[in-house]
């Protein structure tokens, strides 16, 4: 169903629905990686980051984080506050993430991540569409 927008705040409502979009798909990602992510002492889950412009930070140090979910965590800017116009990763920085995104455990298969970016493509399009339509 169509909104009743006025022509000079359509630029500022598309705006807000697009970085909706954005926030949502960036939050989603990282969840979803997370949920994937296979699980020995959980190091690898919790080392999952956000950044903004940036794929830099520092993985978890050693230990047991055992298999919870943690709230995403950005490198250099604060989760839920993205914008239009720059340029967000969801990255792992542990020297074994990209063996492991590769299949190089019995608990994941070789291209999960690709398959999650490939979702979340899907996603974007889909709800895109949802926003074309109610504009």
């Amino acid at each position: 169903m169509a909104r009743e927008i006025k022509i000079g705040q359509i630029g500022d409502y598309l705006q807000d629905r697009v970085e909706l979009l954005l926030r949502t798909t960036v939050l989603e990602t990282d969840k979803r990686a997370k949920e994937g992510s296979p699980v020995d002492t959980g190091r690898f889950k919790v080392s999952w980051q956000i950044g903004e412009n940036d794929a830099s930070g520092v993985p978890a140090p050693e230990g047991d984080y055992g298999n919870t979910l943690t709230p995403p965590k950005g490198t250099n800017y604060i989760p839920g506050q993205e914008r239009l116009g720059n340029v967000y990763s969801v990255h792992n920085n542990l020297p074994y993430a990209e063996p492991l995104a590769q299949g190089h455990s019995p608990q994941a298969d070789a291209g999960w991540v690709d398959a999650i970016a490939k979702d979340m493509q899907a996603y974007v399009d889909s709800n895109w569409r949802k926003i074309s339509r109610e504009s």
